[in-house]
């Protein structure tokens, strides 16, 4: 089991010579919740190895932590385990959140760190976000974004689990109207030079 440490952000703008690791699509749902605990799966497509995998992942949480410079839940673990392809077709019949698509841009920074840009589809067309996952919480509170990166997303209103069970009126209200222009504008970018 493992903790999870991440910080959230928007994209002011793509960095020039982006360097991408790699591309992945995704597809997840959410099939189970309580207080403590979210089931999701997933079926990523990986570009770089043209392979297909389906992730079963279990997500508890301890007390929620506000820190100074960033919003997280302290005490969040995770536990993967691979599932088959009619498993996964078997288990998305009972979701119980919207089916969330999106292109993951791995893009490599600094301290072998990489930014996971988000790219997502269908009723959250439009939205954009860059995440970063931490080794540790010292990594992660001395940590300086890049230039390019925006101001940080709070998890709880904006995390992957409250977009599921949103209509599209719901997350673009949450949103300015420059931040989902530049958004857009940013996501023809990366489709025009055939990065996603």
């Amino acid at each position: 089991m493992k903790q999870e440490i991440e910080r959230k952000y928007t994209v002011k703008y793509l960095p020039e010579n982006l360097k991408i690791a790699n591309r992945l699509d995704i597809e997840q749902a959410f099939i189970y919740r309580d207080i403590n605990t979210v089931i999701r799966i997933r079926k990523i497509q990986n570009k770089k190895n043209t392979t297909t995998e389906y992730i079963y992942t279990v997500k508890t949480k301890g007390d929620i932590e506000y820190h100074k410079n960033f919003e997280k839940i302290a005490n969040v673990y995770e536990v993967e385990n691979s599932i088959q392809e009619n498993e996964y077709n078997e288990l998305i019949k009972n979701k119980i959140s919207n089916v969330i698509k999106k292109t993951r841009i791995v893009i490599p920074i600094e301290n072998n760190l990489y930014v996971e840009m988000d790219v997502y589809y269908e009723y959250l067309d439009g939205f954009l976000t860059a995440e970063i996952e931490f080794p540790n919480e010292h990594i992660a509170n001395t940590f300086k974004k890049p230039k390019w990166l925006g101001e940080e997303i709070g998890y709880k209103e904006l995390s992957n689990l409250s977009l599921s069970k949103m209509t599209k009126e719901e997350w673009v209200s949450k949103i300015p109207k420059e931040q989902l222009e530049n958004n857009r504008k940013i996501i023809q970018d990366l489709k025009k030079n055939d990065k996603i």
